[in-house]
């Protein structure tokens, strides 16, 4: 796939979002101040949005200074002006001089020009940084400057007087609605291509021009492709890390591996040496604080540990041990913390389902209250939506939604509400059990079999009713998911009785057991699964902490013991037919190779492309040496296409019984070392 081209191709279009920006830049050049500096992180969207900017500019003469053509000389500068000022082919030696520029822009103030000088990539001029500070200066005062660069304008250009004549605004990521436009502005009008777009960017321009790409160029399944992700991954890397010393982009791959990261955190996992830039980390424009440290943007963090565990797959893993013994140690020595500890030791998770269900964003600012009548209509709309955003639309489908006022005349405290700025963005029903709220819930349909095979639990909970406003739900998830752990702590038993089948294994990785005795099918066809946590005797995060320490041995990690793990990929190759639906494969592959877990695949089609993933392989093989081409065809023969009896297969390679069964491990091992990213 050729990408060039691609960010500037229909940008009139396509161009989203920046409204507020665009209206600062516009009230700049009609103010007093001078300077006005954009920055933010590659990718972010500067360059199109001084593209943008000048579109607009009318009754203006705007000249820009492209810091991506090369700056290391004043004469670099003042040739790309002499260009625009003077026509551009045959340009005299004579007005190439920096002073005869400065006296020819001032010379067209005086005549009534209004003149806008915009400059690009300005991190790219530090050659001239010295002579440009002083140059500025003597343009008239009515000249306005806006540059776009990566960092904060610091150094020179904050002493020399230039402070008072400057302003500055951070570029930040687009709102999930703006990615939408975006999308549909492009032509992807499909909703799950549409939230996949969001997740896979982050908001973050770059991303979204690359991903959309993809999804424009016919693919049908509105899935990215495994080896096209990675590509994006890799592009979306070389731009972020292109000028950033080698133990920067280190201490980003140990910061991607924490949910929240402090420098004693990222102590555990780097030498020395590397700590000492640690400054200069968080002073990157995608690292944000929040208490108790510093966190990635979100989408950075999931490129960055995507990338990490493609290419370093057993690096991830040591790093992500000592990083949850590190979280470990500091709720031994800090008790209290052990409630704020949860989601770093949730995001620690193996399990790439579990990451990027509980992990869709982070937001601060988060107001929880009670839920009070004048709410109701809110939250009925809410639920309502969000449902319709995340499931196939049907017609007449309310799921629960008639029970919601019941409960809540029957128990107000059933409802909590999240509120940002006095804005509903979500809200949860932790509906308690007690024999009045029986009642109410014994005439839902939806709730029958329940009912039917029901004994009575002492202080249990019905968890089921949830909504999200769609447009915020990936900078919400973290957030939602952490208010209700929280919650869990009131409860000796929860039933979780969920549609959204992208949480069916995460209950389950979470410590929740099935009660299928409790399912249930709407008329319309859409599946609800019931999953119960007891807590009776172990709260909630003893007992996700015994099963993330149950992980760290050497049966879940089989990596390690490669000869166990050779044992457990024979015997996924055994049960090859079994893949598409048997979770216990699927989870026993994701715990052998992690990193080949496309963390987009639903639960659903995750044994379908474990097999895909598995296919790949046995075909690079074959593709291979002679030597490989007979294992691959040996694998393809026995495992994938089943021939049977294992005789018929030695006689097709002739071989004989003896060189087959040792030909057959052999072949094994060989595809375990491929798939683990090892060499020959």
């Amino acid at each position: 796939m050729q990408f060039g081209g691609v960010l500037y191709g229909e940008e009139s279009l396509s161009f989203v979002g920046r409204d507020k920006e665009l209206e600062v830049m516009h009230r700049h050049i009609a103010g007093e101040r001078k300077w006005l500096h954009i920055h933010g992180q590659s990718g972010i969207g500067k360059s199109s949005l001084l593209r943008r900017f000048t579109s607009e500019l009318e009754g203006r003469d705007c000249f820009l200074i492209d810091g991506n053509r090369g700056i290391m000389h004043k004469e670099d500068v003042a040739g790309q002006l002499a260009e625009q000022l003077w026509g551009g082919e045959r340009i005299s030696t004579e007005q190439k001089n920096d002073d005869f520029i400065k006296n020819g822009l001032n010379d067209a103030i005086q005549s009534g020009l209004n003149i806008v000088l915009i400059f690009d990539a300005f991190e790219k001029m530090r050659a001239v940084e010295e002579w440009l500070s002083v140059w500025l200066r003597q343009l008239n005062k009515d000249v306005k400057i806006i540059s776009a660069g990566r960092h904060p304008l610091t150094g020179g250009w904050l002493r020399n007087g230039w402070m008072s004549l400057t302003d500055s605004i951070q570029l930040s990521a687009l709102t999930p609605f703006d990615v939408k436009q975006y999308a549909f502005n492009r032509g992807i009008s499909d909703n799950k291509a549409q939230s996949q777009l969001i997740r896979f960017s982050g908001g973050i321009p770059l991303a979204m021009t690359l991903a959309a790409e993809v999804l424009i160029r016919g693919n049908k399944s509105n899935r990215f492709d495994r080896n096209e992700q990675y590509r994006l991954i890799s592009i979306l890397m070389d731009e972020l890390l292109s000028e950033l010393p080698q133990s920067i982009a280190h201490l980003l791959e140990a910061a991607s591996v924490y949910w929240r990261f402090n420098e004693e955190r990222m102590a555990v996992l780097l030498d020395d040496g590397i700590i000492k830039e640690f400054r200069k980390l968080i002073q990157l424009p995608f690292v944000v604080l929040v208490e108790g440290g510093w966190m990635l943007h979100d989408a950075v963090r999931d490129w960055v540990q995507e990338d990490l565990i493609l290419r370093k797959p057993q690096a991830y893993e040591q790093m992500r041990r000592k990083a949850l013994q590190q979280i470990r140690m500091e709720e031994r020595v800090n008790p209290q913390l052990r409630n704020k500890l949860r989601m770093d030791k949730l995001f620690l998770h193996e399990h790439p389902i579990v990451r990027n269900t509980c992990f869709l964003g982070y937001m601060d600012d988060v107001e929880v209250r009670e839920c009070r009548e004048c709410d109701l209509p809110a939250i009925q709309s809410l639920y309502h939506r969000f449902l319709q955003h995340a499931l196939p639309f049907l017609p007449g489908e309310r799921h629960l939604e008639g029970i919601i006022r019941p409960v809540w005349e029957t128990d107000p405290s059933s409802f909590f509400t999240l509120w940002k700025q006095n804005e509903l963005i979500a809200f949860y029903g932790m509906i308690p059990l007690h024999d009045q709220m029986l009642k109410v819930l014994r005439n839902e349909p939806l709730l029958q079999p329940l009912f039917h095979e029901w004994k009575p639990i002492s202080n249990a909970y019905f968890l089921s009713v949830i909504g999200i406003e769609p447009e915020l739900e990936g900078q919400t998830g973290a957030c939602v998911t952490n208010i209700l752990i929280n919650h869990f702590s009131v409860a000796d038993w929860i039933i979780d009785f969920t549609c959204l089948k992208e949480w069916f294994p995460v209950f389950e990785l979470l410590g929740f057991e099935r009660a299928a005795w409790a399912d249930a099918t709407t008329n319309s066809g859409t599946e609800y699964r019931a999953f119960t946590l007891d807590l009776a005797e172990e709260d909630f995060l003893a007992k996700f902490d015994r099963l993330l320490t149950s992980n760290l041995t050497e049966e879940t990690f089989a990596h390690t013991d490669p000869a166990k793990g050779i044992q457990d990929l024979k015997q996924i190759l055994k049960e090859w037919a079994s893949l598409p639906r048997n979770l216990s494969l699927c989870d026993s592959y994701n715990r052998l190779f992690p990193h080949r877990i496309l963390a987009e695949v639903s639960v659903q089609d995750l044994g379908s492309s474990i097999q895909q993933d598995l296919l790949r392989a046995i075909n690079q093989l074959s593709a291979g040496d002679d030597r490989d081409a007979i294992l691959g065809r040996l694998l393809r023969y026995t495992y994938t296409q089943g021939i049977r009896p294992q005789t018929l297969v030695a006689e097709r390679l002739n071989l004989s019984p003896a060189s087959y069964y040792r030909y057959l491990n052999k072949s094994v091992e060989r595809l375990y070392e491929l798939l683990n990213g090892e060499e020959k």
